[in-house]
């Protein structure tokens, strides 16, 4: 298994506003927007905090583990004010979010979503509000995922010693296993870091972080210093086959060991005009990736709060492309977006779906962003110089053509636009 791992709980480029890409905004149509592959929830917060218009976001992904850890996120960050505060509720995301070992306030809050959102996925409509304004739904899903979910959720409150997850183990040999020589890890994190994160553009990403990480799965220290408990949300089942054939699926941590979840929020803040966060000493950023996540996150929950909006966030069936480009069920018929948003790691859905990918689901005049796999480690330059030439060619194959636009930062995202003619 490389660093990546074989489920992605976090995404591989900074949050965005997506609706600034959207063309086509109607004032008595909601904006609709479909995410396929996006590994976690930074876009739909960013778009969320930013956007006033009624908005209707699909979700697409292929492991329900992701699935669980939306409606956690989701749930979290949509909590009154009154119950959570603010700080509490950044503090809360940034765990779950990426440390493999969590405070005991924090899971203690996991234990009470999990039996909410248990109650929400078994509501017989399947629909359920968050807030006044914003519905979620889960009415697509196939019976078999929404009791796989409930399951999931199950898990995130069972006692210890019932349904045991011993992360430090699932993280340490993974570690192990990837690397070539155990005992030169530090020497190998810092390569990964200064040669690699800093030279494609991660600059606020320091040492400390970044090793702490490496080594044992803690990426933020916040105000909190006991991180003692498993992060449940972090688990996730691996089917593996021994040399007889036989199969077996092994609960354990199967995600990324390699590039790290300070991406997501914390490559760049939000408000590149704050002088704070952009002050230098010795020609380096002081403040950190750290620093950037929970000043980021912080902005886009107090952002939100003040939308009223009419939200919808539809969750559709796993692996579900086929269906929704050829509009076989009834459901899916005459179903089109504005804006499709593809993570680097479901690119091949456009090799896959073709031309049927843009003209059943891409309304005209649509965006179409790709995920570059920029922060994948694993990959070397030329690998990726190949990759964003390959992109251009599945567009291409979509019939859309690249879009210049210099708000996206380079090499972390692609745009282009559905081309009709």
């Amino acid at each position: 298994m490389d660093g990546a791992g074989n489920i992605t709980f976090w995404g591989y480029s900074p949050s965005l506003c997506l609706t600034k890409y959207v063309d086509n905004q109607s004032n008595d149509q909601p904006i609709r927007l479909l995410l396929l592959g996006s590994g976690d929830i930074r876009h739909v917060l960013h778009t969320l905090a930013f956007t006033t218009s009624p908005i209707h976001i699909y979700m697409l992904e292929s492991q329900l583990e992701v699935y669980a850890r939306h409606l956690l996120f989701l749930q979290l960050v949509f909590t009154s004010i009154d119950q959570i505060g603010l700080q509490e509720k950044c503090e809360h995301y940034l765990e779950l979010f990426a440390n493999l070992h969590i405070n005991t306030h924090t899971e203690q809050y996991l234990k009470e979503a999990a039996t909410q959102l248990i109650q929400h996925v078994t509501n017989i409509n399947g629909q359920f509000q968050l807030a006044s304004n914003v519905t979620i739904d889960v009415s697509l899903l196939k019976y078999k995922e929404k009791d796989f979910l409930e399951g999931i959720f199950q898990f995130w409150r069972a006692p210890p010693a019932k349904q045991p997850f011993p992360a430090e183990l699932a993280w340490d040999g993974r570690v192990r296993q990837y690397l070539a020589r155990y005992d030169t890890r530090r020497n190998a994190f810092d390569w990964d870091l200064h040669m690699k994160l800093a030279e494609r553009g991660f600059k606020r990403l320091n040492a400390q972080e970044y090793g702490d990480w490496r080594e044992k799965g803690l990426a933020f220290h916040l105000n909190r210093q006991d991180y003692t408990q498993p992060n449940r949300t972090l688990a996730s089942a691996h089917v593996f086959q021994s040399t007889d054939g036989t199969k077996q699926a092994r609960r354990g941590y199967w995600g990324d060991i390699l590039t790290g979840p300070f991406v997501a929020h914390g490559l760049e803040p939000i408000d590149n005009d704050d002088p704070q966060m952009q002050s230098k000493a010795n020609d380096k950023f002081v403040k950190t990736a750290t620093d950037v996540s929970e000043y980021n996150v912080l902005k886009l929950i107090d952002q939100v709060q003040l939308q009223n909006n009419q939200i919808k966030i539809i969750f559709l069936p796993l692996n579900s492309i086929a269906d929704l480009c050829t509009a076989s069920t009834q459901r899916y018929q005459n179903l089109q977006f504005d804006l499709i948003y593809v993570g680097c790691g479901l690119t091949h859905y456009l090799n896959e779906q073709g031309e049927h990918f843009s003209s059943s689901i891409m309304s005209r005049g649509s965006t179409l962003l790709l995920e570059l796999p920029t922060f994948l480690l694993d990959l070397k330059q030329d690998q990726l110089e190949q990759l964003e030439k390959r992109y251009d060619e599945l567009a291409k194959t979509a019939k859309c053509i690249p879009r210049d636009n210099e708000e996206v930062k380079a090499n972390v995202i692609k745009i282009y636009k559905y081309d009709q003619s």
